[in-house]
């Protein structure tokens, strides 16, 4: 692993910043007043080039409880922690509050490094770390190596080199492949340079001239610069320590919380679906919407648990909760975070991101609580199958790269869930795109239903027109999907679809004897009517339809060959439309124009019909108008 994070944890004043300086030359105490008090008040930072040559990044953390807030922003996304713990001292209250942060944070790798041996005999320490021993006892750190060392005079310094190169050699690296997320840790402005912000880079990389998005406060900025360690470079990836210089925000618009990310990934959320456990030790239970002190990441709000199976969860239990977070945040399924009691403040547990960006929920809804027992699963094991199938219910219909966007889970990952969901039929594929073969089966039985009530309805139309059909499925079922949808019903034999018109398979409509009265009526009018035909008004009127089922019958005698629209409102006889193209036929069979008025006198009729014709006639493409006359194009 090239590019990794090595995390301080312990009680105050137990040595860490002495100990990092020992070991990487830098002194991570930069605040004046950290210098005048003596103690880490906020995250420090040194490079650390370990034997094997591998750069490190080391974060020191304050130790003190009232800055366990600093304490939380630097420990999310450490890949090996120290646990340091004073010989002179032994275990004390921060040790075990910083410990219950490390677990529930999902740390796995750890050195306990007992500090200032110089200051006791031996028989003390071996007292110490047999405490040590059993205050660790079922935690992650219950095996790991225990170092003993004194930053002063150096002993143990280069065995600790040692067992952390070692630990650190086969360390999973991380996904530098995936989209930008850096969380900040630190913004600040720099005279002549602008806004710089620095953080550890948990996915992704980051080059000079990369466009990205500032989450919040949700803005557009260019990477100006990037350093590793205080050196520039022009890329950085994943578990790095980095610092970057942005151009487009300004002064106080990022702060530590926000993310630096890829465009269009990450967005804020208010809510966040979310397991969490009470630590054993918590000095009380926790009831539906009680507040609590929420950190995610470098970021920190107060959040209202809303309790989705219980009224309360004692110490030692586990729950699935809504969190409702007072300041918007960005988050990522899987995400570790600790909660710490309203007041006073003190660490009470911490859980797992479930669903970033959840539907607001209401309490005791069985099929959510099966939902989020479904993502609680490990990953392998259905989880992240169950976060696709979660956003596939959402979106209605996803093509892979939309769906890569939603869940972020990368390229192979979700091509590799669809296509396990699609050989169990769980999904199906409409053109590019893919749905729950649930939610097809429910839009079809959907749209088959309002065909059969259109048909009811209108007995005479030969179908609904494919935008009004498509007006009774989701929005969000996109125009390509629709029309893929279209195909594989007509390919199965349920509808037919006929130019813009869609009916159920085989639909043939059927008039009643007054409706067919009603039509003979309208077919003789324009029959009479030749080539001056009545206006649609004055053929219902006359035939005595009814004005509101106007489309009805004129779709009915078009369909049925009866009547040919010419132009908005005017139709003519089939027989009278076929008189004037034999005309017009006749006309060119020894002229090479024809003008309006010659047009007129051949038909018989008025100029508003003549002139109606001609111009359905160049629509048709069968004439063309050059200036004031015609000349035939396919009439033979």
């Amino acid at each position: 692993m090239d590019h990794l994070i090595i995390g301080t944890a312990g009680h105050v004043d137990h040595g860490k910043t002495v100990l990092i300086s020992a070991l990487t030359g830098v002194d991570t105490d930069r605040l004046q007043e950290e210098k005048q008090r003596g103690i880490s008040i906020d995250l420090g930072f040194a490079p650390f080039r370990l034997p094997s040559g591998r750069l490190a990044g080391v974060v020191d953390v304050p130790g003190h409880e009232r800055f366990i807030h600093n304490m939380l922003a630097g420990a999310s996304g450490l890949d090996l922690v120290m646990l340091v713990v004073d010989a002179t001292e032994g275990v004390m209250p921060q040790t075990r509050e910083h410990l219950d942060i490390l677990q529930l944070l999902g740390i796995s790798n750890g050195i306990v490094v007992i500090t200032k041996i110089d200051l006791v005999e031996e028989e003390w320490r071996e007292l110490v770390e047999d405490e040590i021993k059993d205050e660790l006892k079922g935690s992650f750190l219950e095996n790991a190596p225990i170092q003993a060392v004194s930053a002063i005079s150096g002993q143990g310094i280069e065995e600790l080199k040692a067992i952390i190169d070692r630990m650190t050699g086969d360390l999973e690296p991380r996904n530098a492949s995936g989209p930008l997320r850096l969380p900040v840790d630190r913004a600040f402005v720099i005279s002549g340079f602008g806004t710089v912000v620095t953080g550890t880079l948990v996915q992704g990389t980051i080059r000079v001239g990369q466009i990205v998005d500032v989450v919040p406060p949700g803005l557009e900025a260019r990477v100006r610069n990037v350093q590793v360690h205080d050196q520039d470079v022009e890329e950085a990836q994943a578990g790095s320590r980095v610092a970057l210089n942005l151009s487009g925000v300004g002064k106080g618009e990022i702060m530590r919380g926000s993310v630096v990310s890829t465009p269009g990934y990450y967005k804020e959320t208010n809510l966040l679906d979310a397991w969490v456990k009470l630590l054993p030790g918590s000095p009380r239970s926790l009831k539906n919407l009680d507040p609590v002190h929420f950190f995610l990441g470098t970021v920190r709000t107060v959040a209202n648990l809303l309790l989705l199976d219980r009224d309360q969860v004692k110490p030692g239990e586990n729950v699935l909760v809504q969190c409702r977070l007072e300041k918007p945040l960005v988050a990522e399924r899987g995400d570790p975070f600790v909660i710490r009691s309203y007041s006073p403040m003190t660490t009470i547990g911490g859980g797992l991101v479930l669903d970033p960006y959840p539907a607001r929920h209401r309490r005791f809804r069985q099929d959510v609580i099966k939902h989020l027992m479904e993502l609680k699963q490990d990953p392998a094991q259905g989880g992240d199958a169950a976060f696709v199938k979660s956003k596939l219910e959402a979106l209605i219909a996803a093509d892979p790269a939309r769906l890569m966007k939603e869940t972020r889970l990368g390229q192979e990952r979700t091509n590799a869930i669809l296509e396990d969901m699609l050989a169990q039929g769980q999904v199906t594929k409409i053109g590019a795109a893919y749905m729950l073969s649930s939610t097809l089966r429910k839009l079809e039985e959907l749209l088959l239903s309002e065909l059969k009530l259109f048909h009811d309805k209108y007995t005479l139309s030969p179908g609904i027109s494919k935008a009004r059909l498509r007006g009774f499925l989701p929005r969000d079922f996109g125009q390509q999907e629709y029309d893929a949808f279209l195909i594989r019903l007509e390919q199965e034999n349920k509808i037919s679809v006929k130019n813009d018109l869609v009916s159920l398979f085989n639909f043939s409509p059927v008039p009643s004897a007054t409706e067919q009265n009603i039509i003979d009526n309208l077919a003789t009018l324009y029959l009479k009517g030749g080539l001056q035909p009545p206006s649609s008004k004055e053929a219902l009127d006359k035939a005595r339809a009814e004005v509101s089922r106007k489309d009805e019958y004129y779709h009915y005698l078009q369909s049925n060959a009866i009547l040919v629209k010419v132009s908005d409102d005017l139709y003519f006889h089939r027989t009278a439309y076929d008189k004037a193209l034999e005309l017009l036929r006749n006309h060119f069979k020894d002229q090479k124009a024809l003008t309006l008025a010659q047009f007129r006198d051949l038909a018989g009729t008025s100029r508003k019909y003549a002139q109606a014709l001609l111009e359905h006639f160049d629509q048709q493409k069968l004439t063309r108008r050059v200036e004031d006359h015609r000349v035939a194009l396919r009439l033979k």
